[in-house]
């Protein structure tokens, strides 16, 4: 084989294997651990957040609630909420109705932004309480997300 040739290959497999060790910077989305619900055996529940790290720029978070196992029909409140030397709660308050998946819901950042600004903060968590429909007495579940970065606002 010519010098050129073996030059050529060299590179190509330099370049290729390159691209694929390069380290992957888009944001992934976030589950929390599965939560059991209490009164429904086998059926657990999780909070889906799209990040969990939130840019200065970042307007929302955008989460939903997921179930799995036999939990048939299931009722539900849904607020985001800062945690730390005092306790703020977003605008948005979501209740309802599932069985597999909530649809995906919305809370604002700027609900926050005042309370953080010049400042990282990852004390922010998507609330849930989640019971069997028509049942809500004792038996409703608390579920979190994982905790969620908002880097300091603008």
């Amino acid at each position: 084989m010519s010098k050129f040739i073996k030059f050529f290959l060299v590179i190509t497999l330099f370049i290729s294997s390159s691209i694929f060790l390069l380290p992957n910077k888009q944001a992934e989305a976030a589950t929390s651990s599965w939560w059991n619900v209490k009164g429904i055996s086998g059926c657990q529940v999780r909070v889906w957040t799209d990040y969990t790290v939130y840019t200065a720029s970042a307007d929302t978070i955008d989460s939903y609630l997921e179930s799995k196992g036999n939990c048939g029909r299931l009722e539900y409140e849904m607020w985001s909420q800062m945690v730390g030397s005092a306790t703020f709660y977003s605008k948005e308050k979501y209740k309802g109705y599932f069985s597999s998946r909530t649809p995906t819901k919305t809370f604002n950042l700027n609900t926050f932004s005042s309370k953080i600004e010049g400042f990282d903060h990852d004390g922010v968590y998507v609330y849930a309480v989640v019971w069997k429909a028509g049942k809500k007495d004792a038996t409703y579940t608390n579920v979190q997300s994982l905790p969620l970065l908002l880097k300091k606002r603008k």
